[in-house]
Formats: structure tokens, sequence, C-alpha cells
């Protein structure tokens, strides 16, 4: 019998087990760029731990208990908070504010956005546009007690921002983010939301420091419009704004 040959054995495939030539990567550097950075994920959890604070002490403003420490709590949060903060808290006040169930979280919200503007001026100044619109939204209440607080806060900020006539119209400007949300809610047709607008834009010029003159002069062709409408219920609140408007010889 012969024997049969035994056929020389393949080496091995070197291209599995060999590392790739002309990599340009280290195998460490790969598995950096995969792993979170240590600053980054230490600051989203303080975000969170954050919001969850906010939220526990918004939950606590409807109870007579703890509604007072509730308040001190998040203006001890409002004082204390960073830039990266502001959002997240104006965002966790809107909600607040609009909450259907609860008055007295609705009021202390809409106060504690005055108190954020007075803690924070420059940071909210980019938001103040959402803020006065967020106010002036919560007009629709059925509480009187709401929209009484819309009217405080209206007068707190505008005591903030509108002051003096200012370089190149800038007054003018910050005065048109106010007034041009409360004409909307005038030009609804609901005397209730007509009359806190009416009274907000009054309040609004009793606290403005150093009146603007000239940017409250432009008001007045839009008020006298408004007097002589049928559709215009709240007469009686406007007034208030033709008595405010003459105090600062802007009638």
């Amino acid at each position: 019998m012969s024997s049969k040959s035994s056929k020389p054995l393949k080496p091995p495939n070197q291209s599995l087990s060999a590392p790739a030539t002309g990599s340009n990567t280290p195998l460490s550097s790969s598995r950096s760029a995969l792993s979170p950075n240590p600053s980054s994920l230490s600051s989203h959890l303080a975000m969170i731990e954050l919001k969850q604070r906010i939220l526990t002490s918004i939950s606590k403003l409807s109870d007579r208990d703890t509604h007072q420490i509730a308040v001190q709590d998040l203006e001890t949060l409002i004082e204390t908070l960073s830039n990266d903060g502001v959002l997240m808290l104006l965002n966790c006040l809107y909600d607040a504010s609009n909450d259907p169930a609860k008055p007295a979280v609705k009021k202390e919200s809409l106060r504690l956005l005055g108190f954020l503007c007075e803690s924070h001026k420059d940071l909210a100044a980019t938001h103040l546009n959402k803020i006065v619109g967020n106010i002036v939204k919560r007009l629709k209440d059925s509480d009187t007690g709401v929209r009484d607080a819309c009217r405080d806060a209206i007068g707190s900020i505008s005591g903030l921002y509108l002051k003096g006539e200012g370089e190149n119209g800038g007054v003018g400007s910050i005065v048109s983010l106010f007034v041009r949300p409360l004409f909307e809610a005038m030009g609804e047709n609901n005397k209730v939301v007509q009359g806190g607008a009416a009274l907000c834009m009054a309040r609004m010029i009793e606290c403005a420091v150093e009146t603007p003159v000239s940017a409250f002069q432009k008001l007045c062709p839009r008020i006298a419009k408004y007097l002589n409408s049928p559709n215009y219920m709240a007469k009686s609140s406007l007034l208030l704004v033709v008595s405010s408007l003459a105090q600062v010889c802007a009638f």
C-alpha cells in the first residue's frame, strides 16, 4: 500500500489576530472617546438634582404647613443659582404658574418670577419676553388673587428694567416687550382679561424708574382707541392707565 502524502497546513489567518497596519487611532484613544467626560457627567447630575429640589419645594407651596418653608427654600435656591440653572428654574416656574388646581402655587410662582429677575437681572433680561408673556397668560385665571399677582409681578419687573430714556431707544424696545402682550390681551373678547391687562399696564407705568416719557407717549393713541371702542368692556380699568400716563406727563 502506498501511503498518502499529507498536505501542508495553511498558515493561520493573520488578519484576524494582528492589528491593522496604518491605523492612526491608538486603542487607548478610542476607549477614551467612548468614555463620558467626568466633568460633563457631574454637571448633568447636578442639574438633575437641582431640578428635583426645585420641584419638591414648589410642590410644598400648596400646603399651608410647608408653604413658608418652601418659599424660603426657593428664594435661597434663586439667590445661589448658577447661570446654567436660571433657564431651568424659569421653566419650572412657568409650569407651576399654569397649575389649574393650586392658586397658592400659581401666585407664589408669579412672585418668584419677579424675585428671580431681581436676583439675576442681566441673565433674566435675555428671557424677558417670555417671562412677561407667561405672566400675561395668567390673566385668564378665574382666581382674583392670581390676577393680582400678575399685576404685582409686572410692576416689580418693570421697576427693574424700565429706567430712563436710555440710549439709542433701548428702553423703548423694552417697553414694547411689556405692552405688546398686554395690548394683545386687551384685544380679547373677555372683560376680565381686558381689565387685568389694563391694571398691569397701569402698574407698569407707575413702577417705571426715571419714567421713559417718550416711550409711554407712544401708548396714548392705542389707549384712546380702546376708550372709544364698543368692544372694549373694561373701561374703568383703562381709565387707570390714562391716570397713570397723566401723572408722568405722558398723556
